[in-house]
């Protein structure tokens, strides 16, 4: 009996497929808008299919949830019962940073995690541009291009570069606004990459030393949740509670490790 196979090794391969699709469109596709500053693609449906052609292949029995939705279903938004689907499953974001990907910025990726419930067990997240793929096994640590990454030794806010995510719609009165205020005379700089993913993953391997993000959606977020705590990173809610995040309703601070993490949640709280 053939043995089965290694849940990581089919991720990062799905993940690098992914990315493949991505640079064969790159300068033939079409953009239309989803919502208000929200764009999609034909490249983005083309990876998801690729993606999930790969998983289910290898896993024909897991569930899978994609931002392109699944069965011409779109998906749930976050904050919904359901939103990160049920059970053993794969989520999928087949192109996080469309708007960069649109628009020829150098910043989206594909990224991709096997969850159960809001247990994560493996995640990739792959950049076509730099072919640079992050990954981790639950419990087996972090890494990029198949060598071990760990966090960065930075410890207080003022020393921190901090990375943002806003939502697609922000008012003068936002809370997202509000948020970046309280935290820009605090560190040394705040970056706003396009990518929660990537953001994620240079936490992972100490180009970032925070982020936060008050709502996204799972496959936004799943895989660099795993990647980084596993290179190190402390990744918790923003006020005193249980530490697990729902994926059903991400809203999370990750930071370089705890000390960084408590000070940027006494900014943020």
């Amino acid at each position: 009996m053939a043995a089965a196979p290694d849940p990581l090794h089919v991720c990062e391969a799905a993940a690098r497929a992914g990315g493949r699709v991505l640079q064969e469109w790159v300068g033939r596709f079409k953009a239309t808008s989803k919502g208000p500053r929200d764009l999609v693609t034909e490249a983005d449906h083309a990876s998801q299919a690729e993606v999930r052609r790969v998983v289910l292949e290898a896993f024909p029995a897991h569930g899978f949830v994609g931002e392109e939705g699944e069965g011409g279903r779109p998906p749930l938004p976050p904050g919904t019962t359901g939103h990160s689907g049920s059970g053993t499953r794969w989520i999928v974001d087949p192109l996080d940073g469309t708007s960069n990907y649109v628009h020829g910025f150098p910043a989206y990726c594909v990224s991709i995690a096997l969850a159960d419930g809001d247990d994560l067990v493996v995640a990739a997240i792959y950049d076509p541009l730099r072919d640079e793929c992050f990954s981790a096994r639950q419990g087996g640590g972090a890494r990029l291009n198949g060598a071990a990454i760990t966090t960065a030794a930075v410890e207080t806010a003022a020393d921190a570069i901090a990375a943002v995510s806003f939502p697609a719609q922000v008012t003068p009165d936002s809370p997202a606004v509000a948020d970046f205020i309280a935290v820009l005379p605090r560190v040394h700089s705040v970056r706003r990459t396009g990518s929660t993913a990537l953001n994620l993953a240079y936490v992972a391997c100490g180009r970032l030393h925070a982020f936060w993000v008050r709502r996204i959606c799972c496959w936004d977020a799943a895989a660099g949740i795993l990647i980084a705590r596993e290179a190190g990173a402390t990744v918790g809610p923003f006020r005193d509670g249980p530490q697990a995040i729902s994926l059903d309703d991400p809203g999370f601070i990750a930071a370089s490790n705890r000390r960084l993490y408590d000070e940027f949640r006494g900014i943020l709280g």
